[in-house]
This record gives structure tokens, sequence and C-alpha cells, in this order.
């Protein structure tokens, strides 16, 4: 098992080759693509697919990459979606960042379909539960609904409760499809990318 150090020293080591910008540029590109084609239900809460870009960037470069790969489609998204009801909201890609560093922690390296569709999975149930449901929902709430928050009273709770019920509703709904298209969809890109680019990684 590569060292937890070593991974962000080779995921940092990727920025020096050609293959890496211009493949993630195209990953970036497309997930902006995604993230605007959203389907929007509140400000809160919205159903979109750009956390691909950001996965299948982990898998190949590691988390350094994809951090700096979630950062571009967040900000890039943002200025070209036109969204300006909101102030750009820090805290949230603070989120994004670190569900980047999940999974370019668990996919980097990995170099068997069946290795790449398990943690895939794998990370993206952590990412939902602990990145979407738990930061991204305390952050959106404390920023934008109430800023109480966690010092609230009980009626304050209880209204909290009724605002997370959708988001829980939707990941719940979401999570089983997301899991399906990482699964099949990432073990196909990597290899894809190993013919293109005729190499293949070392094992973790």
């Amino acid at each position: 098992m590569m060292s937890f150090a070593k991974l962000f020293s080779d995921s940092a080591g990727e920025l020096k080759k050609i293959s890496t910008l211009t493949v993630s540029g195209m990953l970036i590109a497309m997930a902006v693509v995604l993230r605007n084609l959203s389907i929007n239900f509140s400000q809160d809460l919205r159903i979109n697919f750009a956390f691909l870009g950001t996965m299948l960037i982990a898998m190949l470069f590691g988390p350094v990459v994809s951090m700096m790969g979630a950062a571009g489609i967040d900000i890039i998204g943002y200025i070209l979606d036109g969204y300006k009801a909101r102030d750009y909201n820090v805290a949230l890609l603070a989120v994004k960042l670190f569900a980047a560093v999940i999974y370019g922690v668990m996919l980097y390296k990995k170099t068997t379909g069946k290795s790449i569709a398990i943690n895939s999975v794998v990370s993206r149930i952590i990412s939902v539960l602990l990145c979407q449901l738990v930061l991204n929902s305390c952050v959106l709430y404390y920023s934008y609904t109430n800023r109480n928050f966690p010092f609230m009273s009980g009626s304050e709770w209880n209204a909290f409760a009724v605002w997370m019920t959708p988001r829980v509703i939707k990941n719940a709904v979401m999570l089983p499809v997301e899991c399906a298209l990482t699964a099949f969809i990432l073990p196909v890109a990597y290899q894809a990318y190993v013919r293109v680019f005729k190499r293949s990684r070392a094992s973790a």
C-alpha cells in the first residue's frame, strides 16, 4: 500500500507532464458543461454529474491534481452559469476540495477494472454522506438560512429537519445511479487512457 504522503507527492509530479494538463483540461471542460446542465429544484438543491470529471481526474492523476480540477470546475462553472443570486461561497469550495482528496486517495494508482470500480463506489458513497449530506448541508444552512446553526432552539432544529428532508431523499435516490455510473465509466476511461498514452501505473 502506497503511503499517504507519497500519493500526494506523486500526484504533484503529474503536473510536470503535458498529458496531465491536456487531459485534465478536457475533463474540466466536460465537468463544467455537466455542471451547467444541472436540474435545479431550489437554490440549495440540484442534480448534476460534474463530480464525474473530478473523479476521473483523481483516478488518473491523484489528489493534488483533482483538487486543482475541482477548483477549476467550480469557479469556471460559477462564472459561466451566470448564477449571481448568491455570492461565491469559499466554504462550499473547501467541501468540494475535500471530496476531491477523498477521490484521489481512493482511486489514484488503481490499475484493475475491479479495484477501480469498487473504490469508485466506496469513494462516492463517502463523499455523498460526509461531504454532501453533512458538510455541504451545514455550510448552506449556516450561510443562507440560519446563522444560529448549530446553536439552535428546538423549533429551529425542526425547521432544519424539514429543510434537510429533500436533500436526504434526493441523495438516497441518486446515489445508486451515481455509483452505477462511476463503476462503469471509470474503468472504461482508465483503459482508454492507458491505450492512448501507452502506459500503465504501479498498483497501490
